[in-house]
């Protein structure tokens, strides 16, 4: 098995929270916590509902557990309904 390298540009600005996170890693692990990232990302957008990187006891991980509720918009009773105010 051998090594890969993949550069991944980033502009400083846009990801300026990219950028901050990357250089308070400590160089030795680096690339280690950067595929830890990664991973952690492909698991939670798998659709199972399922993390297991870095979850928190008491945090549920299962989208069943916690429901969208469905927001109905409504017009505001009172307010012309041609539109002049």
């Amino acid at each position: 098995m051998a090594d890969k390298i993949y550069q991944l540009p980033y502009d400083d600005e846009i990801d300026k929270d990219i950028a901050v996170w990357l250089k308070e890693l400590p160089r030795a692990r680096k690339a280690e916590l950067v595929r830890n990232a990664i991973r952690f990302y492909l698991q939670a957008s798998n659709g199972d509902g399922v993390i297991t990187v870095n979850t928190s006891p008491g945090l549920s991980t299962n989208k069943q557990d916690n429901p969208k509720e469905e927001i109905k918009k409504q017009r505001p009773k009172g307010l012309p309904k041609d539109g002049s105010f």
